[in-house]
């Protein structure tokens, strides 16, 4: 399901295990039309368990959606993140206010888009695999485990598409470092 919020206290906190954050800025080029004109699509491919959310006012809805999941604790510098990206995770807004726990706990993937584009059509790709990713219940599964293989399998389309890793926020375990294993694996190959 799509929503285009006109602020993030907006956004339902019920009935999805996931919520998809188009993260964007003013500008318009072919890469935002690419994002724009595939809204709608993502919204629909992505199944009933996940809500695509972009913001009617894009830059004021990216620093609230910044700020609100305290994206600058962990690294991240606003203003100087490189934007479209996407902001996949299992903790609705509205879950947060007021409880740092839920926020420590929440689940992130971080995939800035702008740096894989290359020409029109090359982020429609991407989107095809995270609304397939976002489908599988056994993606989130892979994640959480140890097991490198189910890791590869449901995620490894990532170092096909990504130089520089995406951050995976709030699993427990390191997956951030069994890509970058994939990563360099891919390269060696």
């Amino acid at each position: 399901m799509g929503y285009i919020a006109t602020d993030l206290a907006r956004v339902p906190s019920s009935g999805f295990e996931w919520y998809v954050f188009l993260l964007e800025d003013r500008w318009n080029d072919d890469l935002r039309r690419e994002l724009v004109e595939n809204f709608q699509i993502l919204a629909a491919e992505v199944g009933p368990s996940a809500l695509v959310v972009r913001g009617s006012q894009p830059e004021q809805f990216y620093d609230q959606v910044f700020a609100h999941y305290a994206l600058h604790e962990r690294g991240f510098e606003a203003r100087r993140f490189p934007l479209p990206a996407l902001l996949i995770t299992d903790t609705p807004p509205s879950e947060i206010e007021g409880h740092p726990d839920k926020l420590e706990n929440a689940k992130m993937v971080l995939l800035p888009l702008e740096s894989n584009y290359i020409r029109p059509g090359s982020i429609t790709a991407i989107l095809r695999e995270v609304a397939n990713t976002l489908r599988d219940s056994d993606s989130i599964k892979a994640l959480q485990s140890l097991d490198k293989s189910r890791i590869e399998k449901r995620w490894g389309w990532i170092t096909r598409y990504f130089n520089f890793k995406p951050s995976f926020l709030g699993f427990e375990v390191d997956v951030d470092q069994i890509l970058n294993d994939l990563f360099l694996n891919r390269k060696t190959s």
